[in-house]
């Protein structure tokens, strides 16, 4: 680590350094390159999936998945810091589900009965 003995310098330094929330520009550059390839080869793409699938599918299927995560976004764990103070209403308007849905929470409730009632 360089020693500045004045402001002007140790300023100038601090401005050239990487600073918290600041991108790293090399990083950007590689990004943007990447992106570049990609969005100039996606009509390639297909072709490339097919041939590998001719002689391997579970391959074709992970590349797939792989190209997945640079379209899609992972989501991410979200931890919730609450102080909930009072009543909290925990109850289900029923009126609102479908037949379907209600015969299947009926179907789930009785299972669960059943599981407890055995231990």
């Amino acid at each position: 680590m360089k020693n500045y003995s004045n402001k002007k310098a140790a300023s100038e330094a601090g401005k050239k350094s990487s600073r918290k929330g600041t991108p790293n520009k090399t990083t950007k550059e590689i990004r943007d390159s990447f992106q570049m390839f990609v969005e100039n080869n996606v009509s390639k793409f297909q072709e490339w999936i097919d041939e590998v699938g001719k002689t391997n599918p579970a391959k074709a299927i992970e590349l797939v998945a792989n190209l997945g995560e640079y379209i899609l976004p992972k989501l991410s764990r979200t931890e919730i810091d609450a102080d909930i103070k009072g009543d909290v209403n925990t109850s289900i308007d029923y009126s609102k589900l479908d037949e379907s849905t209600l015969k299947d929470i009926i179907k789930q409730l009785k299972s669960e009965g059943d599981t407890e009632g055995a231990l």
